[in-house]
């Protein structure tokens, strides 16, 4: 009698997750410049609200879909629902906190990345979706952005001047051009936010290792750091609901740049991204529930 065939190896989440965003550049898109939808806001789950954050927000971001609200395939069938056949989900990702003991005996806890696969509402039958009322913001945009700036406590000096935006570290100083020299406000907020987004890794905020070791130009690290700057400030523009699709186009160049770094290290996006949300975070004045250092932490979440 002949044996069974081996079950196929599950896919590597890392694998999953960076030929998803490299696909994307390959097209000529940059994931990390889609808007959340502007009506409903970022990404969640429709059963549990969980909002999506760090690499799962970004993923979710890029499909664009008119209502931002996903179902697990159990989900789905837990209120009745069925997800159509043929229709492809969106993997997002979380910790999964197991015990195991070292080779002395003592017990210590193993974080392992895993995944689920997410459907939007629009791929699924059945289920007679009762959604929120679109938000209603009381500030346009840019008075948003404005207010992000300001409030973010204990930040570094702001000058407006030159034509390099920058952060120096030895004096705690963001540099940026007048907003007059951008084609549009939607560029001025995002190039600040990337300056700003760089700050937090100072040491006496978050004192991130991208950004307080020295790192030559081109080297990983510095190109890490980059790409927690590219996507904090997405996330900020986005907390402040402005338009990232009028921002100036990504060039030929800059993409091919990304698409070699991811190419050389898998878990290069979802560690940037989880970085970036903490210093989203830290810049908006939000203290995170569940333990941080996690691309989504919570696998009942979905």
């Amino acid at each position: 009698m002949k044996n069974a065939p081996a079950a196929a190896p599950r896919a590597d989440v890392y694998d999953i997750i960076t030929n998803r965003i490299i696909l994307a550049l390959k097209s000529g898109v940059a994931p990390w410049k889609q808007s959340w939808n502007a009506a409903h806001g970022a990404p969640r789950n429709y059963r549990s609200k969980h909002v999506y954050q760090g690499i799962n927000a970004l993923l979710l971001a890029m499909l664009q879909h008119e209502h931002p609200y996903y179902l697990t395939y159990n989900q789905a069938k837990e209120l009745g629902g069925q997800v159509r056949k043929g229709e492809k989900g969106m993997p997002v990702v979380f910790f999964k906190v197991s015990k195991k003991e070292d080779a002395q005996g003592k017990e210590k806890k193993v974080a392992i990345l895993q995944y689920s696969t997410v459907f939007n509402i629009a791929q699924i039958d059945g289920v007679d979706w009762k959604l929120p009322e679109p938000v209603q913001r009381e500030h346009t945009p840019q008075q948003a952005a404005e207010q992000i700036v300001a409030s973010y406590a204990g930040g570094p000096r702001i000058c407006y001047a030159g034509n390099e935006p920058h952060y120096r570290t030895s004096t705690d100083t963001v540099t940026v051009p007048e907003p007059a020299n951008f084609h549009t406000p939607e560029d001025f907020y995002t190039t600040l936010f990337h300056e700003l987004a760089h700050s937090t890794g100072h040491a006496k905020r978050l004192d991130r290792s991208t950004l307080t070791e020295k790192a030559a130009f081109g080297s990983e690290t510095y190109a890490k750091e980059e790409l927690v700057a590219e996507l904090g400030a997405t996330f900020l523009s986005n907390a402040a609901g402005l338009n990232l699709a009028v921002t100036e186009p990504s060039t030929a160049a800059y993409l091919a740049n990304w698409l070699q770094a991811l190419r050389n290290d898998k878990r290069l996006i979802i560690s940037a991204a989880s970085q970036a949300q903490k210093a989203a975070n830290h810049i908006l004045g939000i203290v995170p529930s569940y333990e941080a250092d996690s691309a989504e932490a919570l696998p009942e979440a979905a």
